[in-house]
């Protein structure tokens, strides 16, 4: 659900009614993302670290509400699907963007679609950031998510198919060992 700009939330309101600010930014929650698949932090400290990234002033003490509202609020407000599916949002083993690795592409993009200069734009609401890349279209940074989600498959022509490969590999992510434990961490923290 797409909320007006003047409703994406802004902290967070505990059982008890104390509101906590966060912060909404979408340069946090990138950091955040960052955060949740570095396989160098231990993972019994992400949940800590990113408490002190998210709220603005103060952490909230009911920490398993603080975890739901985290995941929720970095899902753009969706709930995870009642089949135990993963929403739209939530990290997949097969990865097609990174938000840092591809910040070039991303900040020429927006630049040439919406006008909006993601260095210099005091704030932007992560909602409405992800809202905006969802968007994006006919652009280097959609042709490369596209290259790299791309299924190669036998009946394709065999031109197809080395054009592919080809795209696949000039814009790989970078891979590391840990990858698919750094994925899996980030989905393991997401479900709570």
């Amino acid at each position: 659900m797409m909320y007006a700009a003047e409703n994406f939330p802004t902290s967070f309101t505990s059982a008890d009614g104390t509101e906590y600010p966060i912060h909404s930014d979408f340069r946090e929650w990138i950091r955040f993302e960052s955060l949740i698949t570095n396989a160098d932090v231990p993972e019994d400290l992400k949940f800590f670290i990113a408490l002190r990234l998210i709220f603005a002033d103060n952490v909230p003490d009911d920490f398993h509400a603080a975890h739901e509202f985290i995941s929720w609020f970095y899902r753009g407000g969706k709930e995870l699907p009642a089949n135990g599916g993963s929403s739209d949002i939530t990290l997949t083993s097969r990865r097609v963007y990174d938000y840092e690795y591809d910040s070039e592409y991303i900040f020429a993009a927006f630049m040439e679609q919406y006008g909006i200069d993601l260095v210099e734009i005091p704030y932007l609401h992560w909602w409405k950031f992800i809202a905006l890349f969802k968007g994006l279209h006919d652009c280097k940074m959609t042709d490369i998510i596209g290259y790299r989600g791309a299924e190669i498959t036998d009946d394709m022509p065999k031109s197809r198919q080395a054009f592919l490969m080809d795209m696949q590999e000039m814009f790989e992510l970078p891979v590391s060992l840990t990858e698919q434990r750094r994925i899996e961490a980030a989905k393991k923290f997401l479900e709570g």
